[in-house]
Formats: structure tokens, sequence, C-alpha cells
């Protein structure tokens, strides 16, 4: 005869504990930052070459900052959403949804004056406007353009190579750190089944370990540089 207890199905759940809270704000963040080594452009066939892109993006802000004429704020709103009109829904919301955001903070920034003068209400709602035209332009350029292209096209302008080789190295140590911070936290979670009562202190040894590790990189890149014989002529990835 088999005893009961080996016929009765063990049921282990984990219990929740504190910690799980900064294990998955942190892993979020690292995700986040993990995306930027896939970013590519919506375009298809022959795409406008960034450094044009780039010098129309700077003309349409300086035009849209300057504007008075709603006419002519509506031709180029007109232009803006016409041009989303053919992006796939995802990543129109993802385009929108930053300006979106940032003119309901300036709608809320500006709504005092607007109610203390309602006879100038309708100029600060021009500047709502204009936010929301430029951070969607913005958006327009960072998703159809990849960020070595930006550099490149910022060297193309005469910008001092040593802003855009420090641009290059924020963004590439972001991508391996943020990576290397996924990586942890996974075999942290892999290896802390159940009640940890030290879970925040994992989380400060992986970032402990972050820090070391970008100690260690920023080394490595200063004795590379010194090896090469660098100079402050940099034109990009």
């Amino acid at each position: 005869m088999i005893p009961n207890w080996m016929r009765s199905t063990d049921r282990y759940v984990p219990p929740r504990d504190g910690g799980t809270f900064a294990i998955r704000t942190i892993q979020s963040l690292g995700g986040v930052m993990s995306r930027l080594q896939v970013q590519r452009g919506q375009q298809q066939g022959r795409a406008l070459p960034a450094f044009w892109k780039l010098l129309l993006l700077l003309v349409m802000l300086v035009a849209v900052s300057v504007l008075q004429n709603r006419l002519a704020l509506m031709a180029v709103t007109a232009l803006v959403l016409g041009t989303l009109s053919f992006w796939p829904a995802k990543r129109l919301w993802q385009t929108l949804k930053s300006a979106l955001a940032a003119a309901g903070l300036t709608l809320l920034l500006l709504l005092p004056a607007m109610l203390l003068h309602p006879a100038g209400a309708s100029n600060q709602l021009v500047i709502v406007w204009k936010v929301f035209l430029s951070l969607t332009m913005l958006n327009m350029f960072n998703r159809t353009t990849q960020w070595n292209e930006i550099t490149t096209a910022l060297r193309r302008l005469h910008v001092p190579g040593i802003f855009v080789f420090t641009l290059d190295l924020t963004l590439k140590y972001i991508v391996l750190l943020g990576t290397l911070i996924c990586d942890l936290l996974s075999a942290l979670q892999l290896r802390a089944v159940g009640r940890h009562e030290r879970k925040y202190q994992s989380v400060g040894g992986v970032m402990g370990v972050t820090f070391l590790r970008s100690a260690e990189l920023s080394r490595e890149t200063y004795e590379a540089m010194v090896c090469r014989g660098f100079t402050d002529d940099y034109k990009g990835l």
C-alpha cells in the first residue's frame, strides 16, 4: 500500500516579500535602456539621409517656434499628422504618447494664467499647440533615425568631435550596462525563490557590480584611446 502522503500533490507557492517592487523597478529600467540596441527606422525603401532629416527638423522647429500665423501652424500640423497617418498604429501611439503628455503638462502649468487672464487664453493654447508639434517632430526623427546616423549627422554639421564622441559612448554604454542589469536581475530571481529577507541588499549588490563594470569599461576605453593616439577628430560610429 502506498502511503497517503505519497499520493498528495505538493503545491509550493512562494510567499510575497517586500523586495519585489525594487527588483521589478530596476528590471524595467534596465529593459528600457537595453531597447536602444534594437532601434531601427520606420522608413522603407530609399530613406532620406539623416543629415538632411536633421536639417529639416531644425528648420521646422525654428519655424514652429516663431510662427504667429494660425493658418501656417495648421499647415504644419496637417503635414505632420499626414505623415504619421502612414505609420503603424503601435508606433503611432508610441510617438504621440510623450507629445500628448508634454502638451498636457504645459496646459496644466498655463491653466492658472488662463483662468486669471481669460483674454490671453488663446495665446496660451498656441503655446500648448507648439509644444505638441515640436515633441511630435522630435519623436518622428528619433524613431526614423538610428543613433549612429544621428551622431554622424551632428559631425557633418561641424558639432565639436568631443561632444559627438561623448554622446556615442554614452549611448553605447547605456545599452551595455542596461543589458548587464537585466542579466544580473534575472540570475538573482532564479536563485531567490520564496521569501528572501536580504533582497534589498541583493539589489544593492547588483548596482555595485554595475558600477564596478562601468568603471572597468571606462578604464579600458581610456587605455584603448591612449594606445591608438586618439585625437579630437571623431566622425561617428
